[in-house]
């Protein structure tokens, strides 16, 4: 790529102050475009710092949305399903025990015992109303299980069943619940962990506990549910996700977000590939919660610039030392 440098942009941003730091005895462009060379003096007033790369390896993965939900339906939900549970067991007891009454009334008429022709059918009656109250709480306990089902999934309404006391980590905010959505089209996860980004910066983890069967209002693609232990999490706050796809390993390198500098559009990121040397290396825009995976282009202990690569980048956009200055430019018009 050929870069036309912009020399009144140039000429702004090198004040006296950049220019003391650099501190530079006529710095070349190495023959290949993108190489800076700089005298030792030069590096070290400039403040340049590097890192080695480590190995890293990477799965298969795409990108999604997690969104913290407010445990609080869920809660309420475990809340009327504990509920209706209780009434329709209380229910099937008082059946029962409506149905024994019934029996014994028969018996002692039939024996003709205490027991009048007015008391029997009061007895049956009361039986009769029971296993209906009976099906009512029945009906009510599966309706209600159903709804759970089609709101929350069959993962998360089992575990609410279970009563609030099942979702006491999350009441106490000692553990969160995610709905990650994924791009339109994109096939099922694979393995029950993914990373998130967390509001402290530093990425965490989160597990997957089953698939949504609601759908996101902007993305439309699958959603699944998540839960979390990172700390500090708000509910309605949107955090990005990094979601493994398949078990391929892919070997790379981790280029940490420090390096990253953009020119053209286009991520870098510098490398010292010897002393006082560095050249600037395109990056495959693939980035997620832990930095820049890199399967190509970078190698485990080659040295990245982490400070001072906008620097580099402004001195290698500087003429070679007595190139004429284009005609263009002195034309005002």
């Amino acid at each position: 790529m050929r870069i036309v440098p912009d020399w009144r942009h140039l000429l702004a941003l090198a004040t006296a102050s950049v220019a003391a730091s650099w501190a530079i005895s006529a710095p070349s462009l190495a023959a290949m475009t993108g190489t800076v060379t700089l005298t030792p003096a030069s590096v070290h007033a400039s403040g340049i710092a590097v890192v080695p790369l480590t190995p890293a390896t990477q799965t298969a993965q795409v990108q999604g949305v997690a969104t913290v939900l407010d445990p609080q339906p869920l809660l309420a939900l475990a809340a009327r399903l504990q509920r209706t549970h209780a009434a329709a067991l209380a229910a099937e007891a008082a059946a029962e025990a409506a149905d024994a009454q019934a029996k014994r009334s028969q018996a002692l008429y039939r024996q003709d015992e205490n027991t009048s022709l007015r008391d029997l059918q009061a007895a049956e009656a009361a039986a009769a109303a029971a296993r209906a109250q009976r099906m009512t709480a029945r009906a009510d306990e599966t309706a209600a299980r159903s709804g759970a089902r089609s709101q929350w999934g069959p993962v998360l309404a089992r575990l609410a069943a279970r009563g609030p006391q099942a979702l006491r980590d999350y009441a106490d905010g000692h553990a969160g619940l995610l709905e990650v959505v994924l791009p339109n089209g994109t096939r099922a996860p694979t393995g029950d962990s993914i990373r998130i980004g967390s509001p402290d910066g530093q990425p965490s983890t989160a597990t997957l506990l089953g698939a949504s069967p609601r759908a996101d209002a902007i993305v439309q693609g699958p959603t699944f549910f998540y839960r979390t232990t990172a700390a500090g999490l708000r509910s309605g706050q949107r955090l990005s996700a990094t979601v493994p796809l398949d078990s391929a390993v892919r070997r790379g390198v981790d280029v940490p977000a420090a390096a990253v500098i953009w020119y053209a559009g286009q991520p870098w990121a510098y490398v010292e590939t010897a002393a006082g040397q560095f050249q600037r290396r395109p990056l495959d825009q693939v980035r997620d919660a832990q930095g820049w995976f890199q399967a190509r282009g970078f190698h485990a202990g080659e040295k990245v610039v982490v400070r001072g690569g906008e620097l580099l980048l402004s001195q290698e956009m500087q003429p070679p030392p007595g190139a004429a200055q284009p005609a263009w430019d002195d034309d005002d018009d």
